[in-house]
Protein backbone atom coordinates (compact mmCIF):
# COMPACT_ATOMS: atom_id res chain seq x y z
CA UNK A 1 0.00 0.00 0.00
CA UNK A 2 1.46 3.38 -1.09
CA UNK A 3 2.16 5.92 1.62
CA UNK A 4 0.49 9.30 1.31
CA UNK A 5 2.94 12.09 0.68
CA UNK A 6 3.09 14.90 3.18
CA UNK A 7 2.32 18.46 2.12
CA UNK A 8 5.98 19.39 2.53
CA UNK A 9 7.08 16.55 0.27
CA UNK A 10 4.50 17.63 -2.33
CA UNK A 11 5.96 21.14 -2.32
CA UNK A 12 9.43 19.65 -2.85
CA UNK A 13 8.39 17.67 -5.94
CA UNK A 14 10.45 18.94 -8.86
CA UNK A 15 9.31 19.43 -12.44
CA UNK A 16 11.43 19.76 -15.51
CA UNK A 17 10.39 22.15 -18.28
CA UNK A 18 12.36 21.45 -21.48
CA UNK A 19 12.40 23.73 -24.53
CA UNK A 20 13.30 21.83 -27.75
CA UNK A 21 13.98 23.01 -31.27
CA UNK A 22 11.08 21.91 -33.46
CA UNK A 23 13.05 20.33 -36.32
CA UNK A 24 16.14 18.85 -34.67
CA UNK A 25 14.56 18.27 -31.25
CA UNK A 26 17.76 19.67 -29.79
CA UNK A 27 17.41 20.73 -26.18
CA UNK A 28 17.70 24.53 -25.90
CA UNK A 29 16.58 25.32 -22.35
CA UNK A 30 15.80 23.34 -19.23
CA UNK A 31 14.01 24.77 -16.21
CA UNK A 32 13.72 22.89 -12.91
CA UNK A 33 10.90 24.00 -10.61
CA UNK A 34 9.06 22.65 -7.60
CA UNK A 35 5.56 23.54 -6.38
CA UNK A 36 6.92 26.07 -3.87
CA UNK A 37 8.81 27.95 -6.60
CA UNK A 38 5.78 27.89 -8.93
CA UNK A 39 3.46 29.33 -6.25
CA UNK A 40 6.03 31.95 -5.22
CA UNK A 41 6.53 33.16 -8.81
CA UNK A 42 2.79 33.31 -9.46
CA UNK A 43 2.21 35.40 -6.33
CA UNK A 44 5.14 37.68 -7.23
CA UNK A 45 3.69 38.20 -10.72
CA UNK A 46 0.27 39.06 -9.31
CA UNK A 47 1.86 41.53 -6.85
CA UNK A 48 3.86 43.23 -9.61
CA UNK A 49 0.77 43.57 -11.83
CA UNK A 50 -1.27 45.03 -8.95
CA UNK A 51 1.51 47.51 -8.11
CA UNK A 52 1.84 48.66 -11.72
CA UNK A 53 -1.94 49.13 -12.01
CA UNK A 54 -1.99 51.16 -8.78
CA UNK A 55 0.80 53.43 -10.00
CA UNK A 56 -0.93 53.95 -13.36
CA UNK A 57 -4.21 54.86 -11.66
CA UNK A 58 -2.55 57.20 -9.15
CA UNK A 59 -0.03 59.07 -11.32
CA UNK A 60 -1.11 58.95 -14.98
CA UNK A 61 -4.01 60.47 -16.96
CA UNK A 62 -5.23 56.94 -17.78
CA UNK A 63 -7.22 56.98 -14.52
CA UNK A 64 -9.71 59.31 -16.22
CA UNK A 65 -10.93 56.33 -18.26
CA UNK A 66 -11.76 54.34 -15.12
CA UNK A 67 -15.38 54.76 -13.93
CA UNK A 68 -15.52 56.83 -10.74
CA UNK A 69 -12.39 58.90 -11.39
CA UNK A 70 -12.93 62.49 -12.54
CA UNK A 71 -10.26 64.56 -14.37
CA UNK A 72 -8.49 67.18 -12.20
CA UNK A 73 -9.84 70.15 -14.17
CA UNK A 74 -13.41 69.02 -13.52
CA UNK A 75 -13.07 69.71 -9.78
CA UNK A 76 -11.72 73.20 -10.50
CA UNK A 77 -14.61 73.88 -12.88
CA UNK A 78 -17.12 72.70 -10.29
CA UNK A 79 -15.61 75.01 -7.65
CA UNK A 80 -15.65 77.92 -10.11
CA UNK A 81 -19.26 77.30 -11.14
CA UNK A 82 -20.31 76.90 -7.50
CA UNK A 83 -18.73 80.23 -6.53
CA UNK A 84 -20.20 81.90 -9.61
CA UNK A 85 -23.67 80.57 -8.75
CA UNK A 86 -23.36 81.81 -5.16
CA UNK A 87 -22.38 85.27 -6.41
CA UNK A 88 -25.31 85.42 -8.83
CA UNK A 89 -27.75 84.31 -6.12
CA UNK A 90 -26.35 86.94 -3.74
CA UNK A 91 -26.68 89.70 -6.36
CA UNK A 92 -30.22 88.57 -7.16
CA UNK A 93 -31.21 88.76 -3.49
CA UNK A 94 -29.85 92.30 -3.24
CA UNK A 95 -31.81 93.40 -6.32
CA UNK A 96 -35.00 91.80 -5.02
CA UNK A 97 -34.60 93.50 -1.63
CA UNK A 98 -33.93 96.90 -3.21
CA UNK A 99 -36.88 96.54 -5.57
CA UNK A 100 -39.23 95.71 -2.70
CA UNK A 101 -37.97 98.65 -0.65
CA UNK A 102 -38.29 101.05 -3.58
CA UNK A 103 -41.86 99.88 -4.22
CA UNK A 104 -42.79 100.68 -0.62
CA UNK A 105 -41.03 104.04 -0.82
CA UNK A 106 -42.87 104.97 -4.03
CA UNK A 107 -46.15 104.09 -2.30
CA UNK A 108 -45.33 106.51 0.52
CA UNK A 109 -44.70 103.81 3.10
CA UNK A 110 -41.91 103.66 5.67
CA UNK A 111 -39.72 100.59 5.61
CA UNK A 112 -37.37 99.15 8.21
CA UNK A 113 -34.04 98.74 6.43
CA UNK A 114 -31.93 98.26 9.58
CA UNK A 115 -31.19 94.67 8.60
CA UNK A 116 -30.48 95.42 4.95
CA UNK A 117 -26.69 95.22 4.62
CA UNK A 118 -25.74 92.53 2.11
CA UNK A 119 -27.00 89.48 0.26
CA UNK A 120 -26.25 87.09 3.11
CA UNK A 121 -28.70 88.85 5.48
CA UNK A 122 -32.30 89.08 4.21
CA UNK A 123 -34.02 92.44 4.47
CA UNK A 124 -36.66 92.36 7.16
CA UNK A 125 -39.48 94.63 6.02
CA UNK A 126 -42.17 95.10 8.64
CA UNK A 127 -45.81 94.41 7.90
CA UNK A 128 -46.95 97.50 9.82
CA UNK A 129 -46.91 100.31 7.30
CA UNK A 130 -47.07 103.93 8.44
CA UNK A 131 -48.69 106.37 6.01
CA UNK A 132 -46.56 109.51 5.81
CA UNK A 133 -47.73 113.00 4.96
CA UNK A 134 -47.35 114.45 1.48
CA UNK A 135 -44.39 116.64 2.51
CA UNK A 136 -42.63 113.76 4.23
CA UNK A 137 -43.09 111.55 1.18
CA UNK A 138 -41.71 114.19 -1.17
CA UNK A 139 -38.68 114.80 1.06
CA UNK A 140 -38.00 111.09 1.39
CA UNK A 141 -38.15 110.54 -2.37
CA UNK A 142 -35.73 113.44 -2.90
CA UNK A 143 -33.23 111.99 -0.41
CA UNK A 144 -33.51 108.50 -1.93
CA UNK A 145 -32.77 109.86 -5.41
CA UNK A 146 -29.68 111.68 -4.14
CA UNK A 147 -28.27 108.73 -2.16
CA UNK A 148 -29.33 105.86 -4.41
CA UNK A 149 -26.04 105.79 -6.31
CA UNK A 150 -23.78 107.63 -3.88
CA UNK A 151 -20.94 105.16 -4.46
CA UNK A 152 -20.60 106.36 -8.05
CA UNK A 153 -21.18 110.11 -7.96
CA UNK A 154 -18.41 111.42 -5.72
CA UNK A 155 -16.77 113.23 -8.62
CA UNK A 156 -14.38 115.21 -6.44
CA UNK A 157 -12.62 112.09 -5.19
CA UNK A 158 -13.06 109.77 -8.19
CA UNK A 159 -11.48 109.94 -11.67
CA UNK A 160 -14.08 111.06 -14.17
CA UNK A 161 -13.09 108.33 -16.65
CA UNK A 162 -14.23 105.53 -14.32
CA UNK A 163 -17.25 107.09 -12.60
CA UNK A 164 -19.66 104.81 -14.49
CA UNK A 165 -17.52 101.67 -14.29
CA UNK A 166 -19.37 98.76 -12.67
CA UNK A 167 -16.99 97.03 -10.28
CA UNK A 168 -17.52 93.50 -8.92
CA UNK A 169 -17.01 93.09 -5.18
CA UNK A 170 -13.91 90.87 -4.73
CA UNK A 171 -15.35 89.56 -1.45
CA UNK A 172 -18.28 90.16 0.89
CA UNK A 173 -17.35 90.87 4.49
CA UNK A 174 -16.67 93.43 7.20
CA UNK A 175 -14.25 96.31 6.54
CA UNK A 176 -11.78 96.26 9.43
CA UNK A 177 -9.47 99.05 8.18
CA UNK A 178 -10.57 101.76 5.73
CA UNK A 179 -8.64 103.62 3.04
CA UNK A 180 -6.43 106.36 4.53
CA UNK A 181 -3.69 108.04 2.50
CA UNK A 182 -2.42 109.96 5.55
CA UNK A 183 -1.55 106.65 7.21
CA UNK A 184 -0.22 105.29 3.89
CA UNK A 185 -2.97 102.67 3.91
CA UNK A 186 -3.75 102.71 0.19
CA UNK A 187 -6.52 100.13 0.27
CA UNK A 188 -9.10 98.53 2.54
CA UNK A 189 -8.98 95.40 4.71
CA UNK A 190 -12.02 93.12 4.43
CA UNK A 191 -12.53 90.36 6.99
CA UNK A 192 -14.41 87.28 5.76
CA UNK A 193 -14.75 83.59 6.72
CA UNK A 194 -11.87 81.15 6.26
CA UNK A 195 -11.43 79.68 2.75
CA UNK A 196 -13.65 82.39 1.20
CA UNK A 197 -13.06 82.86 -2.54
CA UNK A 198 -11.49 86.09 -3.83
CA UNK A 199 -12.87 87.30 -7.17
CA UNK A 200 -11.62 89.66 -9.87
CA UNK A 201 -13.26 93.09 -9.64
CA UNK A 202 -13.03 93.78 -13.41
CA UNK A 203 -11.95 91.95 -16.58
CA UNK A 204 -8.23 92.11 -17.19
CA UNK A 205 -4.84 90.40 -17.33
CA UNK A 206 -2.87 89.06 -14.37
CA UNK A 207 0.41 90.99 -14.18
CA UNK A 208 1.56 89.80 -10.74
CA UNK A 209 1.08 86.46 -9.01
CA UNK A 210 3.77 85.77 -6.43
CA UNK A 211 4.89 85.85 -2.78
CA UNK A 212 6.33 88.81 -0.90
CA UNK A 213 7.57 88.92 2.69
CA UNK A 214 5.20 91.70 3.79
CA UNK A 215 2.03 90.96 1.78
CA UNK A 216 2.33 87.17 1.37
CA UNK A 217 0.60 85.67 -1.66
CA UNK A 218 -0.24 88.72 -3.78
CA UNK A 219 -1.97 89.17 -7.13
CA UNK A 220 -2.34 92.22 -9.37
CA UNK A 221 -4.64 92.55 -12.39
CA UNK A 222 -4.30 95.15 -15.14
CA UNK A 223 -7.66 96.50 -16.36
CA UNK A 224 -8.62 98.97 -19.06
CA UNK A 225 -8.63 102.75 -18.43
CA UNK A 226 -5.22 102.45 -16.67
CA UNK A 227 -6.73 100.66 -13.68
CA UNK A 228 -4.83 98.09 -11.58
CA UNK A 229 -6.32 96.08 -8.71
CA UNK A 230 -4.25 94.39 -5.97
CA UNK A 231 -5.28 91.40 -3.80
CA UNK A 232 -2.95 90.73 -0.85
CA UNK A 233 -2.46 88.28 2.07
CA UNK A 234 -4.08 85.34 0.24
CA UNK A 235 -3.54 81.71 1.22
CA UNK A 236 -3.68 80.37 -2.36
CA UNK A 237 -3.29 81.99 -5.79
CA UNK A 238 -5.38 80.36 -8.54
CA UNK A 239 -4.20 82.43 -11.53
CA UNK A 240 -0.77 82.89 -13.12
CA UNK A 241 0.90 85.86 -14.79
CA UNK A 242 -0.50 86.46 -18.28
CA UNK A 243 -3.87 84.77 -17.71
CA UNK A 244 -7.03 86.62 -18.76
CA UNK A 245 -9.80 86.92 -16.18
CA UNK A 246 -13.39 88.15 -16.21
CA UNK A 247 -15.19 90.12 -13.53
CA UNK A 248 -16.28 87.66 -10.84
CA UNK A 249 -13.73 84.98 -11.72
CA UNK A 250 -12.27 83.24 -8.65
CA UNK A 251 -8.57 84.17 -8.53
CA UNK A 252 -7.47 83.34 -4.96
CA UNK A 253 -8.50 82.14 -1.50
CA UNK A 254 -8.55 84.46 1.51
CA UNK A 255 -5.64 83.98 3.89
CA UNK A 256 -3.27 85.35 6.51
CA UNK A 257 0.06 85.33 4.67
CA UNK A 258 2.76 87.95 5.00
CA UNK A 259 4.32 89.76 7.95
CA UNK A 260 1.81 92.67 7.75
CA UNK A 261 -1.20 90.38 8.30
CA UNK A 262 -2.60 89.62 11.76
CA UNK A 263 -5.59 87.48 10.74
CA UNK A 264 -7.48 86.09 7.73
CA UNK A 265 -8.54 89.01 5.54
CA UNK A 266 -8.18 90.57 2.09
CA UNK A 267 -6.22 93.77 1.58
CA UNK A 268 -7.68 95.23 -1.62
CA UNK A 269 -6.28 98.22 -3.53
CA UNK A 270 -7.34 100.14 -6.64
CA UNK A 271 -4.84 102.28 -8.55
CA UNK A 272 -5.62 104.62 -11.45
CA UNK A 273 -2.74 106.09 -13.45
CA UNK A 274 -0.36 105.57 -10.53
CA UNK A 275 -2.70 107.08 -7.93
CA UNK A 276 -4.46 105.08 -5.22
CA UNK A 277 -8.24 105.52 -5.07
CA UNK A 278 -10.70 104.51 -2.37
CA UNK A 279 -12.40 101.21 -3.33
CA UNK A 280 -15.42 102.11 -1.16
CA UNK A 281 -16.29 104.91 -3.59
CA UNK A 282 -16.92 102.25 -6.26
CA UNK A 283 -17.80 98.95 -4.55
CA UNK A 284 -20.26 97.80 -1.90
CA UNK A 285 -18.52 95.18 0.24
Amino acid sequence: MRKKKSFLNILKERFRIVILEEQSLQEKKTILLNWFQIITRLLSGILIIATVNTLIIAYTPLREYIPGYAPPYLSKNLIYLSNKTDSLIADLKIKEQKQLMLENIMKGKLVDDSHFSDATIPANIGNKDIIASHNDSAFRISVEREDQFNVLIDEQTMPSSIINTAFYAPIKGVISDAFDQRKKHFGIDVVAPKDEAIKATLPGTVVLSSWTTETGYTMAIQHKDDLISFYKHNSVLLKSIGEKVLAGDVIAIIGNSGSLSSGPHLHFELWHKGKAINPQHHIIF
